[in-house]
């Protein structure tokens, strides 16, 4: 995570993957709209987290975005229905409706007026987890109505990364086992979404922006920082770091993982910690220096792709993405560690990722910026180094319509500069129900607006073997706007 705050305004302001889910991330927490199933069963979910959840229920592809209202201090969760037909650029609306956030005890609280940062969910439940709130928010998507709100008690804490974290920073949903997956301070909660509670913890160091393989049942979860989480006793006072923060070590005794990739087979909850292979000898230098940093400095987040099984893990420390082959992964129960060859796509410097399962796209975006990029992830895995680098255009401009409001559409000259959430990351992949074709989504900073990207038509702009940049004129023909406020 990058050390920059957000600054909320005055109206419609969100504190959102991110908000719960790089759907992809996201990221990783939603259906995917019309994605291969496995065995029948099941639809494959995103293979990251980030700050929203996409759902396909009702012909529509519905985001749940959560905002917070002021000055009434009313807290929603926006449901934009992303599967509009938009006007590119110039922006279309898309609310759907809102749903209301209640404090618990009728209004009051302790905490204040407790907004969430992050969603996920299937077309049975939608779940929203906060950072900086022990809160969780159940809704029924078919209704769109909120079912249930949970508080979570003294013994979870909040997570720390170079300025982030909090109670929940990300949560995943495994339909298969009609669960919910949050990462909270000391590893993962998992939730039982018929029961709507919390049935166990796995101890595992603390994440920021975790990938999910629904298929092989595995959490992927790059951290560090690890003591900087915390737990204080509500008696003592005393601040107590996760147990698991001296878990993961480096081969042959070479010290504690300071920051590496845990993991987790849910199928026994066993906790691996992943082991670099060693550098193979090519035109490109190797990006990991230490066994201690076996995926780079800060790794910032994760997406899988279930059906091929390779695995994005960006470095933010060292502006690189790690691609991981897990179908040829050598799992280790003994000493609990995993190795999987790797290949290094250097000079990509943007944090958030996720992966599209069926054409197999990576789609990646910069925290505050306006950069997002989209790669081939076959062609990554096989060592290739090309991808496109684009520039999100302008915003719309706001035009009020007949009632004094704002609408949203506009026509004329364009507005302020687009810039993407930061943590949880506000990306998400999908299939487009209009095109069948893959589409990403990102957010901006101030929630109001959602930007879905053509993926397909921004990658034909690749060149062989190097990076593209597309102009904000050139990257207008492949974005289409959706306006989240109307």
């Amino acid at each position: 995570m990058r050390i920059i705050s957000r600054a909320l305004p005055l109206l419609a302001f969100p504190c959102a993957v991110a908000v719960a889910c790089n759907f992809t991330s996201g990221n990783s927490n939603s259906d995917a709209g019309p994605t291969a199933s496995v065995d029948g069963g099941a639809p494959i979910a995103a293979g990251g987290t980030g700050a929203f959840g996409i759902v396909t229920i009702g012909g529509k592809q519905k985001m749940y975005l959560p905002q917070r209202e002021d000055p009434t201090g009313k807290v929603y969760i926006a449901v934009v229905n992303v599967s509009a037909q938009g006007n590119g650029v110039n922006g279309a609306p898309a609310l759907v409706t809102k749903i209301e956030l209640p404090a618990p005890d009728a209004g009051t609280s302790i905490y204040g007026a407790p907004y969430a940062t992050a969603t996920g969910g299937d077309s049975s439940m939608v779940i929203a987890v906060s950072t900086d709130f022990p809160m969780i928010w159940f809704i029924d998507p078919n209704t769109d109505t909120l079912v249930k709100t949970l508080t979570l008690d003294s013994s979870y804490g909040k997570s720390n990364f170079s300025g982030g974290g909090g109670y929940v920073t990300g949560v995943a949903i495994d339909s298969a086992h009609h669960r919910a997956i949050l990462s909270v301070w000391n590893g993962f909660a998992l939730v039982d979404l018929g029961t709507q509670t919390i049935t166990s913890v796995i101890e595992a160091p603390p994440t920021e922006n975790f990938g999910f393989d629904s298929v092989h049942q595995r959490i992927l979860a790059p951290f560090y920082d690890c003591s900087s989480s915390s737990v204080i006793d509500p008696d003592s006072g005393v601040s107590t770091p996760p147990s698991s923060c001296s878990s993961p070590k480096a081969p042959d005794g070479g010290g504690v993982i300071s920051a590496g990739l845990s993991v987790i087979d849910l199928t026994d909850n066993t906790v691996y910690t992943y082991e670099a292979p060693p550098p193979v000898a090519d035109a490109t230098p190797d990006y990991r220096t230490s066994a201690l940093e076996p995926v780079g400095t800060e790794p910032d987040s994760a997406a899988a792709d279930p059906t091929t099984q390779v695995v994005v893990v960006p470095s933010e420390g060292g502006s690189f993405q790690n691609i991981i082959d897990f179908s040829q992964a050598v799992f280790d129960k003994a000493s609990k560690t995993v190795t999987a060859p790797a290949k290094i796509v250097p000079n990509i410097s943007m944090t958030g990722v996720a992966v599209e399962s069926n054409v197999h796209l990576a789609f990646w975006e910069e925290e505050h910026s306006r950069d997002v990029g989209v790669a081939d992830l076959n062609a990554a895995n096989a060592g290739s180094k090309s991808w496109v680098h684009g520039m999100m255009p302008a915003l719309p401009v706001a035009l009020p319509d007949d009632a004094g409001t704002v609408s949203g559409l506009s026509d004329g000259p364009s507005g302020p500069s687009f810039s993407n959430l930061g943590d949880p990351h506000g990306i998400a992949v999908t299939t487009a129900l209009t095109s069948g074709g893959p589409v990403g989504f990102v957010v901006n900073s101030a929630l109001d607006w959602v930007a879905r990207v053509d993926l397909a038509q921004m990658l034909s702009n690749q060149s062989s073997d190097a990076s593209v940049v597309l102009t904000e004129a050139q990257m207008a023909p492949y974005v289409t706007y959706l306006d989240a406020t109307h």
